[in-house]
């Protein structure tokens, strides 16, 4: 999938989708260090189960 960056915290963001915000943090990161990330990068992600049960973006990287 592809998104663009909308929301960066300490350690973890949103991209911003077509359909809804999806959650990603930092570990899910590939090739690509957080503190390299800005708000509107453009992102390619796959879809992901996180420890919590809930949807996030992991393999995350620039586009």
């Amino acid at each position: 999938m592809q998104g663009t960056i909308k929301v960066l915290k300490e350690g973890f963001g949103f991209i911003k989708t077509d359909g809804n915000d999806v959650f990603f943090h930092a570990n899910n990161l590939q090739w690509v260090d957080f503190d390299d990330l800005s708000e509107g990068n453009e992102v390619n992600f796959e879809i992901g189960e996180g420890k919590n049960g809930k949807k996030q973006a992991m393999n995350v990287t620039l586009s």
